[in-house]
């Protein structure tokens, strides 16, 4: 099972950056397969984060918590990296919480391993180079939807990309990710089913 969930990763790095096999080999080397139970935190607010994780099977939150109250800033699927890339980066304490909403299965490179990826490998400081801008990207565009479409269009457009596995979240954190109350989720998807 494993293998499968690597060529996956395979097929999604080779899209972002070509590299030569011994690129990828020393890559793959580095990274450590983890299986995790849904409900777990991968990176809690304040402690430093040490991974790089590429997510390949299940769905992962990463939230900021203020007041009391958890604001949900992004779900990632399947496949795709994640972390709290300012704390990975800056190696200051995070700002966020990553917590898995599924059970999940990912690849993760410790800080130390990439660095030295990094001195060993042009194709690492490019797939590095890769996932901010990839990152950056998004956020740039969730921040512009956000800004220039209704809440039901953002939620339309995440069921058009991801139905399946947006069926599986919970309603309060989808409605927290749109800015909206549960409530007005719910009057959404009745809308949307008649």
């Amino acid at each position: 099972m494993k293998e499968i969930y690597l060529k996956s990763l395979h097929a999604f790095i080779s899209k972002v950056v070509p590299h030569p096999e011994s690129d990828w080999i020393l890559f793959r080397d580095s990274l450590v397969f983890k299986e995790i139970e849904k409900g777990s935190l991968l990176t809690r607010a304040g402690e430093t984060e040490n991974y790089m994780y590429f997510l390949v099977d299940g769905i992962i939150r990463i939230f900021q918590e203020r007041n009391n109250i958890e604001y949900t800033l992004r779900f990632n699927f399947p496949v795709s990296p994640f972390n709290s890339y300012a704390s990975f980066i800056s190696r200051s304490p995070s700002l966020i919480n990553v917590e898995a909403l599924t059970d999940i299965k990912v690849f993760r490179m410790s800080y130390d391993k990439m660095q030295i990826l990094y001195e060993n490998s042009r194709m690492a400081e490019r797939i590095g180079r890769r996932m901010i801008e990839i990152l950056y990207v998004q956020r740039e565009l969730k921040e512009l939807n956000m800004n220039s479409k209704t809440a039901e269009d953002y939620y339309c457009e995440l069921l058009k990309t991801n139905k399946k596995l947006t069926e599986q979240i919970p309603q309060k954190y989808l409605a927290s990710y749109l800015g909206i109350a549960p409530e007005s989720l719910s009057r959404i998807r009745r809308k949307l089913s008649v």
